[in-house]
């Protein structure tokens, strides 16, 4: 079990392996390009030399987060040919870069029902995958249910995938707080037991390849995505004890996307909360046990 963080890349993504040095990460998540923009990825061949080297020095897996503008289930055809475009630049690059895939907000369906966009969100992720020819992966981020959401429980997600004809390059990213605030206890014994065998019935543990490791400032079924560091929300220290006590997180990195302590992001504070979680659990780190 890897305890990691979304990390700035200011500068080059190159730097985002020193940062994660500084505060213990053992995995990384980055943005490639401006998160609120439609500006493309732009990685010059020094900084991809720089990126492949700094990734040898410091090998834990590293992520991207598509960006926050991509909406798959649009009846608007512009912005749905800017969404897949943006998809298959960030699918191309982590094949440059070597990284393990594109975590992305599928969007949201603005009131027409998720079956009516179904099909065209398979259609666009399955040529996405094909456009780019590389081992990278596309993982679809659970919905914390706001606005329409796509994606916000775990059968919708799990219908998307076979929609997909199962593709193997397809997988999910488990945000906790999303999970939370869409009614999923996974903060008890019980609860946790419940949410991930749904998880396993609908979408199946080898999909799990990420974890979003956040606490969250609203309460269960609050439906609102709303990350707080972890112990001070209302999901709690117990309750990530109990989530990391679940076998199904053993083998997905843990990435935290939490305010910080000093409000400057992830931060060494939050990423050793969960190293201590892990080893009061008894779960295995980077290493094994």
């Amino acid at each position: 079990m890897r305890v990691g963080a979304h990390v700035s890349s200011a500068g080059g993504p190159q730097n985002v392996f020193g940062r994660a040095e500084e505060i213990g990460a053992e995995a990384i998540q980055l943005f490639i390009s401006p998160p609120q923009q439609w500006r493309p990825p732009s990685v010059g061949d020094e900084a991809v030399t720089a990126f492949h080297g700094e990734h040898e020095r410091v090998p834990v897996p590293v992520f991207f987060h598509g960006i926050y503008l991509v909406n798959l289930g649009t009846q608007d055809e512009k912005l749905l040919k800017r969404s897949a475009g943006s998809l298959k630049q960030y699918v191309k690059w982590a094949g440059t870069l070597g990284v393990e895939g594109t975590i992305f907000h599928v969007g949201s369906h603005k009131g027409a029902g998720f079956d009516a966009v179904r099909d065209q969100i398979c259609r666009v992720m399955l040529e996405v995958l094909e456009a780019a020819d590389n081992d990278s992966m596309l993982l679809i981020e659970n919905n914390a249910g706001q606005g329409n959401g796509i994606g916000s429980t775990f059968t919708e997600v799990g219908d998307l995938i076979r929609g997909c004809d199962n593709h193997p390059r397809l997988g999910v990213c488990l945000d906790t707080c999303h999970a939370f605030a869409m009614g999923y206890d996974i903060t008890t014994r019980e609860g946790c037991e419940l949410a991930m065998s749904e998880f396993d019935r609908e979408i199946g543990f080898d999909r799990l390849r990420a974890v979003h490791a956040n606490d969250s400032k609203m309460p269960l079924g609050g439906v609102r995505d709303r990350h707080e560091n972890i112990g001070d929300g209302h999901m709690g220290l117990e309750g990530f004890r109990n989530i990391l006590a679940h076998t199904a997180f053993r083998d997905a990195p843990l990435l935290l996307e939490v305010p910080g302590i000093e409000g400057g992001g992830p931060d060494e504070e939050n990423v050793n909360r969960l190293k201590r979680i892990r080893e009061e659990v008894g779960a295995p780190g980077p290493d094994g046990p």
